[in-house]
C-alpha cells in the first residue's frame, strides 16, 4: 500500500472511531439513539469505495461528520429540547432506511449526492421538531401539572419535563389543578439557586426570570391563569379547535408590597 493509500485508510479509520464514540453532550438528537454510531461508521467505507462527482465525496463526509452537531442547531426551538424516546427511535429508523437506500450501491451524477443527503437531513429536522413540540401539547391537554419521559437532546440523559394543563373539567378539578402547581412550585424552594431555570421548565412558565419564589405575585398569576381556564373552557364547548388556544402567559410578576 503506497503513503497516499495509507494516509487515505488513516483518515477513514479516524472518522469511523469518532462517528462509533456514541452520544456526546451537547450535540443532537439523532446522536442518542442507540443504533447512531453503528448505521453511520457504516455509511463511510461505502462511500470511500465509490466513484462520485469530483467534490461529491468531501461534502458528503463533513455533513455525515456534521450530522448530529448540525441538526441540533438547526431544531432552534426555544422550548427544551426533549423528546420521547419512542417517537426518537421511529424517526431514527425511518432516517436510516434513507440513507441505507442512498449507500446501498447506486451511482449518482455530480451534485446529487450531497444535495440528497441535505433533503434527508433537513426532513429528519423537520420530524424531531415537530415531535418535540407535540410531545410538550399532548402533555398540556391534561388538567394541571403533568411530566411525561423523554431525552433530552443536548444531554442524552433521559428527563422528565414538566407542563401544565387546562384541561379541567369542573371547578373542582380546576382548584385540584392549581393546588397541585403551588405544591410543584413550592418544591422549587429547596433550589433557590435554580428558581429561575426550574420555573422555566413548566411551559407555562417559560419567559419567567425570578429568582426567589418569595417575591412572585401569586394573586396575579392565579388571575392569569384562571382566565386562561375559562378561555379553554369555553372553547371546548364551543368545539372549537382546542388544540391552538392562544393563551396569556403568566409574567411572574412581582409583590407590589417589594
Amino acid at each position: 500500500m503506497g503513503h497516499r493509500g495509507r494516509v487515505r485508510q488513516t483518515l477513514f479509520l479516524a472518522l469511523v472511531v469518532e462517528l462509533a464514540l456514541g452520544p456526546v453532550p451537547g450535540r443532537s438528537c439523532l446522536q442518542c439513539d442507540p443504533g447512531f454510531a453503528f448505521q453511520f461508521a457504516s455509511y463511510i467505507p461505502r462511500l470511500s469505495r465509490k466513484s462520485w462527482g469530483v467534490g461529491d465525496v468531501p461534502a458528503a463526509g463533513r455533513r455525515l461528520r456534521g450530522w448530529a452537531e448540525d441538526t441540533l442547531q438547526e431544531i432552534g426551538l426555544d422550548v427544551p429540547l426533549e423528546i420521547p424516546f419512542e417517537d426518537l427511535r421511529n424517526i431514527a429508523v425511518k432516517i436510516y432506511a434513507k440513507l441505507n437506500i442512498v449507500f446501498e450501491g447506486k451511482r449518482y451524477k455530480p451534485g446529487v449526492l450531497p444535495e440528497t443527503l441535505r433533503s434527508i437531513f433537513q426532513e429528519q429536522v423537520s420530524m424531531l421538531r415537530d415531535a418535540i413540540i407535540e410531545s410538550r401539547v399532548k402533555c398540556e391537554r391534561h388538567c394541571g401539572i403533568n411530566w411525561y419521559e423523554a431525552i433530552s437532546c443536548e444531554t442524552c440523559n433521559v428527563t422528565k419535563p414538566s407542563c401544565f394543563g387546562y384541561n379541567c373539567e369542573s371547578s373542582k378539578e380546576w382548584e385540584g389543578a392549581m393546588k397541585g402547581l403551588y405544591a410543584h412550585i413550592n418544591k422549587l424552594q429547596t433550589k433557590p439557586t435554580e428558581v429561575a431555570e426550574a420555573l422555566k421548565e413548566i411551559s407555562i412558565f417559560s419567559n419567567c426570570t425570578a429568582a426567589s419564589l418569595e417575591n412572585l405575585n401569586f394573586d396575579s398569576i392565579n388571575a392569569t391563569l384562571s382566565q386562561n381556564w375559562l378561555t379553554a373552557k369555553a372553547k371546548n364547548e364551543s368545539r372549537a379547535d382546542s388544540a391552538v388556544v392562544d393563551l396569556p402567559t403568566p409574567s411572574c410578576p412581582v409583590n407590589s408590597l417589594l
